[in-house]
């Protein structure tokens, strides 16, 4: 499984970055002619491309040609370079085998001038890498209306909703597919609680990932209520629900906790419906991929305000990360803080300063109005990174939600009276 995973990522790094071929004089050792040929390319390799884990795949499979015999007018013959070639992925274009010696214990040595295809990296490749463990759920979990759903595709679609996400969000490399071979007992194992961080940032290190996201769901309702109008003689239906997800980040390079919440989502309104069950478990999902999408967003790669002009906010991410309509809190960086036990940074201090909506979203920024601010003038003041947006809380979002629930009624009151 590894070693398969390693070799796609080779593959996709070999189709999507620049190149150039870069030439370089080598030798190498080995106790044959074959293994000191095949050393000494591996050392080129990782002179111009770094000892990274494609020169280690790439010299590995050099190592399984198919060898004729062992003389330097073999090893120099365009069938031999060919399967280098072919073997190391193009990796290897061409080498020169400049001279071969044996000493008197067997040693071999060869002399190589190497031209090897050297990556440029895009700057898409610099995206932190994450792992998207397939969520868990608890066992009827996913109760909607008077149907309890199989829980398994519901984990399945809130996993490649998140991934999707994740992806829009245009600063991650998502590893969303890593998993298959693992059988369903082992992907629970590595979602529990129980399982220690150590292990995890293994499988992350084993997936080459920065990142890796395991979680459960624990459940999901949706009901539907009624709510008799008092002034006229009308019922009015809508559906109410909660959603609980316990989710952790695991930084692999440190083996630590990056970020772990219960989120719980109150989903008032946002299905309109439960004739549908299925279709409205797919509406939730969407939402909770949402929610929990933008607190990884925020825990990791904050909203960053890039400008300000006037009551004009410019946001660095767009995409489906962001909404037009969505309102969010404007902060502004203070002084790093430091942990004074353990000297470990815990963040730069953020104090709020006002709020804005999104009015404008673009595959790659957004654009939003300074709804209310406590600072006159805000351009003065701007620096860059000096200013992010935040979600607001749930409990203001539920504020919200009922504050909307509210003039609804009212305003059917009204027409009601009206048409009377």
């Amino acid at each position: 499984m590894k070693s398969v995973l390693i070799s796609l990522l080779l593959l996709a790094n070999i189709a999507f970055a620049n190149t150039e071929i870069v030439k370089v004089e080598v030798e190498g050792f080995g106790d044959s002619l074959q293994s000191a040929i095949d050393r000494g390319l591996s050392e080129a390799m990782g002179r111009v491309n770094g000892r990274s884990i494609e020169s280690e795949v790439v010299s590995k499979n050099s190592e399984t040609l198919n060898v004729k015999n062992q003389t330097e007018d073999y090893f120099s013959s365009s069938e031999y370079q060919d399967q280098i070639k072919s073997k190391t992925k193009g990796v290897v274009e061409s080498y020169q085998l400049i001279s071969s010696d044996k000493s008197s214990d067997g040693l071999y040595t060869a002399k190589l001038q190497v031209s090897i295809v050297k990556f440029k990296a895009s700057k898409s490749s610099n995206r932190k890498r994450i792992a998207v463990l397939p969520l868990q759920s608890r066992n009827r979990c996913c109760k909607i209306g008077d149907t309890t759903l199989n829980e398994g595709p519901v984990a399945e679609e809130l996993t490649a909703s998140i991934s999707s996400y994740l992806v829009q969000s245009r600063k991650f490399t998502v590893l969303d597919r890593a998993y298959e071979g693992q059988t369903g007992s082992e992907q629970s194992r590595l979602a529990s609680d129980d399982v220690p961080i150590t292990e995890l940032a293994k499988l992350g290190q084993e997936l080459v990932a920065d990142y890796v996201l395991v979680g459960t769901i624990n459940n999901v309702f949706l009901r539907e209520q009624t709510r008799k109008l008092s002034t006229v003689d009308k019922v009015i239906k809508s559906v109410a629900g909660n959603a609980s997800i316990s989710y952790r980040i695991i930084d692999v390079p440190t083996g630590q906790i990056k970020f772990s919440q219960t989120f719980n989502k109150d989903l008032r309104g946002s299905v309109k419906s439960l004739s549908d069950p299925v279709a409205a478990s797919m509406e939730v999902v969407s939402v909770v991929a949402d929610a929990i999408g933008i607190k990884i967003l925020e825990a990791i790669y904050p909203f960053v305000v890039e400008k300000i002009e006037g009551d004009k906010v410019v946001i660095g991410t767009g995409g489906d990360v962001i909404k037009v309509g969505d309102k969010y809190r404007l902060i502004q960086y203070g002084q790093k803080i430091i942990d004074s036990y353990t000297k470990e940074s815990l963040g730069k201090k953020e104090k709020i300063i006002g709020m804005v909506e999104i009015t404008e979203v673009t595959p790659k920024m957004s654009y939003a109005k300074i709804l209310n601010t406590s600072v006159k003038d805000l351009g003065s003041i701007f620096k860059p990174k000096g200013f992010i947006i935040r979600s607001l809380p749930e409990s203001s979002k539920k504020t919200d939600n009922a504050k909307k629930q509210k003039e609804l009624r009212k305003k059917i009151e009204e027409d009601f009276n009206e048409n009377w």
